[in-house]
């Protein structure tokens, strides 16, 4: 009974230890397996991201590629404004997204690499669009002061028959006198334009300019038009460059159809051939 007891003994004793290492075998097993899928899931996300940082490093180039097309056109729209004499407005600082590196990572990643890359290229963006805005609107300035400045040939075809300045009297020959503007023979009833946008400030007969008109402009300027056959526009209202505003005339004191044509800045008569 004794040995029979010391074997029951030693056979539990035995399938307990079995059990115990079939349980801990199972266990690394299944820990094993789980392992493994955790290292082919970290593998599929590795690669994933891998592709994710090369796809986001083609669109940085991409992207990289059209500011530095997109600087080269607004230089080119810079260097044209300049040659017509407009007003430029500085360019951002470029010190604010210019690119830095170096041969070692430090404690940066390929990612980190990718995000310094976007958000330099936000900046410039960003900046960009500041200064494109403020070159669109040195644009607008230039085409208002293009606008307000005589500069327009008033009339429809005609020559100078009378230019600006001292002249010989032409009543009768005898004698000189000053010739405030410029006299522009033409057929009688040929359209007269205004040279530059203004409000017409005086429109009807005003002395030896018989029929006359005077638009006031901006930045200091005035045009007179005289011996008019008729005006056909109004004191007080808007008129637009190359508007007509009356027909070639020769009222007034006048030898024959033609256009006298005054421009005045700021209050000093100055020859009209200059800025035509």
């Amino acid at each position: 009974k004794t040995h029979l007891k010391y074997a029951l003994t030693a056979v539990a004793s035995f399938l307990v230890f079995v059990s115990c290492t079939i349980g801990v075998l199972a266990h690394f097993a299944v820990q094993n397996e789980q392992q493994k899928q955790e290292l082919a899931a970290y593998k599929q996300t590795k690669s994933e991201q891998e592709q994710t940082i090369r796809q986001l490093r083609l669109m940085a180039e991409t992207n990289q590629k059209k500011l530095a097309a997109l600087s080269k056109l607004e230089d080119q729209v810079r260097s044209q404004m300049e040659k017509s004499g407009a007003q430029l407005p500085p360019k951002s600082n470029a010190s604010d997204y210019a690119g830095q590196g170096g041969p070692v990572l430090g404690s940066a990643n390929p990612a980190n690499i990718v995000l310094e890359q976007e958000k330099n290229i936000g900046l410039e963006a960003d900046a960009k669009k500041v200064d494109l805005e403020n070159l669109l609107s040195a644009i607008e300035a230039e085409n208002y002061r293009r606008d307000v400045t005589p500069s327009q040939w008033p009339t429809s075809g005609g020559s100078i028959s009378s230019p600006f300045g001292g002249r010989a009297n032409p009543f009768g020959g005898y004698g000189r006198d000053w010739h405030p503007g410029i006299d522009i023979a033409n057929d009688y009833g040929a359209p007269v334009y205004a040279s530059a946008a203004g409000y017409v400030q005086q429109a009807g007969w005003y002395g030896g300019y018989g029929i006359y008109a005077r638009i006031n402009h901006d930045y200091g300027y005035q045009t007179a038009y005289g011996h008019m056959s008729r005006v056909v526009c109004s004191a007080g209202q808007y008129v637009k460059k190359g508007e007509i505003i009356g027909y070639v005339g020769s009222t007034g004191y006048s030898t024959g159809p033609h256009l006298h044509f005054e421009v005045i800045h700021y209050g000093e008569q100055v020859d009209p051939s200059s800025l035509m």
